[in-house]
């Protein structure tokens, strides 16, 4: 057996501390810059398994903490859910799912319908890989089954720290910040800009990471041999 030293405990790596509402380090926390706002759309983000227990750079506990009337939900098959089911069935709530596709609606055809019924617009984001949504989304037969919301305009992801499969494609919190703002446009949502505080957020994660990114590339060059050595 081989008995520890002094010095073999000094060079065990520290536990981090993280902070239990982003997941991120302590040092790294972000809840301080959240401020949330309410909007007359409910949220629902449906949270990749994977996502929810391996992802620190993810965006949907940030959506989640900057909206007011939202909730987050960790699953990959939701079919028997019984919260899900609930607010699906719910007659005050008009339930969508954001996600592209051929028959997808925006709000500019939804505002003055959702006004005169006097439902509450339920939109689920899926939240978690390309490939993962696409499992959650095939998997949960309840969800699949809602109408399609997706946007009217052409948004390009300033997720610099990951790679987008398809030009579409963005990360939860923007797509939440396109959805209120055309939301705003069709004359559904009166948020006076604090929709912005959604991108705030998530611009001040982008910078985290970067600055990280930066500093380990910096000690790996400060650490590498010197030619002829």
């Amino acid at each position: 057996m081989i008995k520890k030293t002094e010095s073999t405990k000094a060079a065990a790596p520290a536990h981090r501390e993280e902070c239990y509402s982003c997941r991120r380090a302590k040092k790294n926390c972000l809840c301080g810059g959240a401020k949330p706002f309410a909007t007359r759309t409910r949220f629902v983000i449906l949270m990749h398994t994977k996502e929810a227990h391996k992802q620190r750079t993810g965006t949907a506990r940030l959506t989640r903490m900057c909206l007011a009337n939202a909730e987050l939900i960790v699953g990959t098959d939701f079919t028997d859910h019984e919260r899900v089911n609930a607010l699906i069935q719910d007659p005050a709530y008009s339930p969508f799912v954001l996600y592209p596709g051929p028959r997808a609606v925006n709000f500019g055809g939804l505002a003055e319908g959702l006004r005169r019924e006097g439902k509450i617009p339920l939109v689920f984001v899926i939240d978690g890989t390309w490939r993962g949504a696409q499992r959650v989304l095939r998997k949960s037969r309840n969800v699949s089954a809602l109408p399609r919301l997706s946007f009217s305009g052409s948004y390009t992801s300033q997720f610099k720290i990951k790679k987008q499969p398809q030009p579409h494609c963005v990360s939860t919190i923007e797509a939440v910040y396109y959805l209120c703002k055309e939301a705003q446009a069709a004359g559904y949502e009166d948020l006076a800009g604090q929709e912005e505080n959604l991108m705030d957020i998530f611009r001040q994660l982008v910078d985290t990471q970067l600055n990280y990114q930066r500093g380990k590339r910096r000690r790996r060059e400060e650490n590498a041999p010197a030619q002829g050595e």
